[in-house]
């Protein structure tokens, strides 16, 4: 089994759960992960950032084969975006 189908496999059942919550659910966590990364003091904050890069990380592997073009530049800045406010937390 492909490295790919694994974690298709094994992210089913987050993916249905996820699926289930309320639609805003996941971008006021997301939200709120990434005020709190920002303005919580260094450690708290960089754990914070980094749970939301691994979740948007995460999103942005699984749904990377059905986006195309200008969803696909989205992705990768915002997680690159989410990646640059964890390296300034760290500096």
């Amino acid at each position: 089994m492909s490295f790919r189908l694994a974690v298709e496999k094994r992210s089913g059942p987050v993916l249905v759960l996820l699926s289930r919550q309320h639609r805003a659910v996941v971008p006021i966590v997301s939200a709120v992960l990434l005020l709190c990364g920002l303005t919580l003091p260094v450690p708290i904050g960089v754990a914070c950032l980094a749970v939301l890069a691994a979740f948007v990380g995460w999103l942005t592997y699984l749904s990377w084969p059905a986006i195309v073009g200008p969803a696909r530049a989205v992705r990768v800045a915002t997680f690159g975006l989410i990646l640059f406010a964890l390296v300034t937390r760290l500096v």
